[in-house]
C-alpha cells in the first residue's frame, strides 16, 4: 500500500496522456518487448520499475509525462534514428510475393535558392506501381500538382535494363537479401553510394547510400538496421523540417563539403516528430538549390491498373 501511495503522489500533478505523448513510449515499449532480458528482480526499487515499464504505471496511476519532440531542445540525431528503427521494427509492413506489386506515392518538389537560377520544375506527383522483383517493368504516373496544373501529365513503364540508366536500381526483392548485421551493411550501403557517381570517403558515400536507398520502399528488417547505421555516422545533426507535402517533422541532417566549389551541403531523413515514422527527405546544396521529397506507405497489388497497357514502354539502350 506504501508503494500504491508513492506512485499515485509520484504522478499526481502530472498531464494526462494524449495520443502525441504516448507514442514514442509505445514505440520504446514494443521495441523492448521484442528483445530477450533476464526478469525483473524485486530489489530494482520503484523508481526504476517505473521507468523501465511506464506504460504500466501509467495504467494503475491514470497519468504519465512522456517526453516529446522540442525543436528547441531536440534528442541527438543518433537517439532519433534509434528510435525510428524501433518504429519501424513495432510498424505493420507488407509482406508481398516476388510477383506482386508496391504501390506508393512519391511527391519531389524543387525550390531554388536567394540568387540561384530556377532549378528546374517545382513540383512533381508521382503515383509508383513497383515490381517486387524487378523482373517486370515498374508504372510511373507523373500527376499535375495542384500548385502546377498545367505541368504535363505522362505515364511510362520502366524496365531495369541490364545497363545504362536506372540499370542501379534495386528492387524490393534485391533489398531483402542484404545484411542486418551493421559491418556488412555498411559496406554494402557504402558500395551503393559510390556506384552513385561522386568523389567522397567512406562516411558520406554510406550516407549517400543510405538515403539514395531508402527513397524508394525498403524491407521492415532492412530498413531497421539502415537507421541503426546511419546513427554511427560521424557528421548528423537535428533539425526541424517540412516534407514535400508540408508536414513538419524532425530531421537528421548530415553537413558535408561536397558541394560546388567544397560548398557545404545537408542532406536530411525527415522523421514524424511523435511515432518517428520516415516521411521523406530533403538535400540543400548551396549555388544549385533544394529538393524536397516523401513517400506514402505502400500498399501490395498483385497486378498493374488495366489502363497500363495503352502506356509506351521505355527501351534499354
Amino acid at each position: 500500500m506504501n508503494e500504491l501511495t508513492e506512485l499515485r503522489d509520484l504522478f499526481a500533478e502530472k498531464p494526462h496522456p494524449t495520443a502525441d505523448r504516448l507514442a514514442p513510449a509505445r514505440t520504446a515499449l514494443l521495441a523492448e518487448t521484442r528483445t530477450e532480458r533476464r526478469p525483473w528482480a524485486r530489489a530494482v526499487g520503484l523508481r526504476r520499475l517505473m521507468l523501465a515499464g511506464g506504460l504500466v504505471a501509467a495504467t494503475a496511476a491514470g497519468a504519465i509525462a512522456v517526453q516529446t519532440f522540442d525543436p528547441s531542445a531536440p534528442a541527438s540525431a543518433a537517439e532519433v534514428l534509434r528510435l525510428a528503427a524501433a518504429a519501424t521494427a513495432a510498424g505493420p509492413w507488407p509482406d508481398p510475393g516476388d510477383d506482386q506489386y508496391l504501390h506508393y506515392e512519391r511527391i519531389a518538389e524543387t525550390r531554388s535558392e536567394e540568387g540561384v537560377p530556377d532549378a528546374g520544375p517545382r513540383r512533381i506527383t508521382g503515383e509508383v506501381w513497383e515490381s517486387v522483383d524487378g523482373s517486370r517493368p515498374d508504372l510511373w504516373w507523373h500527376k499535375p500538382s495542384k500548385f502546377r496544373p498545367r505541368e504535363r501529365e505522362y505515364k511510362e513503364l520502366l524496365p531495369r535494363c541490364p545497363s545504362g540508366p536506372g540499370s542501379g536500381r534495386l528492387s524490393y526483392a534485391d533489398l531483402r537479401e542484404w545484411p542486418t548485421d551493421q559491418e556488412r551493411l555498411r559496406r554494402k550501403l557504402a558500395e551503393h553510394g559510390s556506384e552513385m557517381g561522386r568523389d567522397e570517403d567512406a562516411a558520406a558515400q554510406t550516407w549517400r547510400g543510405i538515403v539514395g536507398v531508402l527513397s524508394s520502399p525498403v524491407p521492415p528488417e532492412q530498413q531497421a538496421a539502415i537507421f541503426r547505421v546511419a546513427a554511427t555516422l560521424p557528421g548528423i545533426e537535428t533539425e526541424e523540417l517540412k516534407d514535400a507535402t508540408g508536414r513538419s517533422g524532425i530531421a537528421v541532417t548530415r553537413v558535408d563539403d561536397r558541394g560546388p566549389g567544397r560548398a557545404v551541403s545537408r542532406e536530411s531523413l525527415i522523421f514524424d516528430k511523435t511515432s518517428y515514422v520516415l516521411l521523406g527527405g530533403q538535400e540543400l546544396v548551396p549555388g544549385q538549390g533544394r529538393e524536397i521529397w516523401s513517400m506514402t506507405h505502400p500498399r501490395i497489388t498483385d497486378a498493374l491498373p488495366a489502363w497500363s497497357t495503352s502506356v509506351k514502354r521505355r527501351s534499354c539502350v
